[in-house]
């Protein structure tokens, strides 16, 4: 079962994911390839620890990518 969501339904969560993601706002071929990158790794880590659900992944996936984004923006004090 988890080979089956490591080679389905995590891969399609973090696509539908980076879709959604690249659709919010332009964002440079770099930033695109650092998102995808940390994306993949939570994605992943989501499955490890037990969550099937497509839908799910791809909220905590954005969700996670949201909370990155904010911490690159904090005003530096």
């Amino acid at each position: 079962m988890a080979d089956e969501l490591e080679t389905t339904v995590a891969p399609s969560a973090i696509e539908k994911a980076m879709a959604i993601f690249e659709a919010f706002k332009e964002r440079d071929h770099g930033e695109l390839v650092q998102a995808r990158k940390a994306l993949t790794d939570h994605i992943f880590g989501q499955v490890a620890a037990g969550q099937t659900d497509k839908q799910r992944l791809v909220v905590s996936g954005l969700t996670h990518l949201k909370a990155l984004e904010r911490m690159v923006e904090a005003p530096k004090r």
